[in-house]
């Protein structure tokens, strides 16, 4: 995936490296949504049907069940009959001789003490409250924080994140700005000389009604830790010098894979996902950002 990284330049000397980028992309990130993507498995304990096992079909077949769950990776071989792989998830199994599949059961109380705190944390709708002294001004800020949270889902926003951090251990936020605001940040020093000299030129609250809509087009945009690859500073970790983020969506088309061929190699299953993806690569710095995607192999 080829990037121009002159823009993240600074100073005449090489911010990020091609090389680097290529490493965080193709051997890192794996590291990180396989570590991530076991998490997310135990919250939500996905059942995977026998058939798409291998040579596991038959081991789970004995216990009268066609399906096994995410969270059996971590109960013991003596009880799944299966022993499980460590890097590979609950479909990465072998069956075990001589050892028969006892009847699996799984409640998630995962999920459920998580889906409590967060119903708990953010079951009714949050109040804002501004400390400016004056109070046409607090109004003002408490309507444009309200405004930009409502525009962004209000409080199941602050659900998903609670999920989010709950399942995950952290959450960012990635804060975009809306087409208006982009098109004006070149422009900002002589767009606010400008409207200081129109002084009475448009009434104030023409001008806050502008600012409510301009709140309203920023998006809140929660990343999944699987897709989070932020690149430190070299001497204080607390400072993020770059954003990577790099993952794999499905688009709305079918694969080109989607052939006669390899529906009979994959049994001719019903309700498979044929559907393309691409690997989206996005890297973001404080003057620059730059996003590219390409074919996921």
């Amino acid at each position: 995936m080829g990037f121009e990284l002159d823009i993240f330049r600074k100073g005449g000397e090489d911010e990020l490296a091609a090389d680097y980028i290529e490493w965080l992309v193709d051997e890192h990130s794996v590291n990180i949504q396989r570590h991530f993507g076991r998490l997310w498995e135990y919250y939500a304990n996905p059942m995977v049907e026998a058939s798409g096992l291998g040579a596991c079909e038959r081991k789970v077949s004995e216990s009268g069940r066609c399906y096994v769950q995410a969270q059996e990776y971590g109960l013991p071989s003596r009880i799944t009959g299966l022993l499980h792989l460590a890097n590979a998830g609950v479909l990465g199994a072998r069956p075990v001789k001589d050892i028969q599949r006892k009847e699996v059961v799984i409640e998630n109380d995962i999920a459920w003490r998580i889906n409590a705190a967060v119903d708990f944390l953010f079951g009714k709708p949050i109040s804002f409250v501004s400390k400016s002294p004056d109070k046409s001004t607090s109004a003002k800020i408490e309507a444009v924080i309200k405004a930009l949270f409502a525009a962004n889902g209000g409080i199941s926003f602050f659900q998903d994140m609670a999920v989010l951090g709950s399942v995950y251990g952290f959450v960012d936020c990635f804060v975009r700005p809306g087409d208006d605001i982009t098109a004006r940040t070149p422009h900002f020093t002589n767009h606010q000389s400008r409207s200081n000299e129109a002084g009475s030129g448009r009434d104030a609250s023409g001008k806050f009604d502008e600012v409510l809509q301009l709140a309203k087009s920023i998006g809140l945009e929660l990343v999944e830790a699987p897709r989070a690859l932020p690149v430190l500073d070299e001497d204080d970790y607390k400072i993020i010098r770059f954003y990577v983020q790099h993952f794999i969506q499905k688009r709305n088309a079918l694969s080109r894979r989607n052939s006669f061929l390899s529906r009979i190699l994959s049994g001719g299953k019903r309700g498979t996902d044929t559907r393309a993806v691409v690997a989206v690569t996005e890297i973001t710095s404080a003057t620059g950002w730059q996003s590219g995607l390409e074919p996921h192999k």
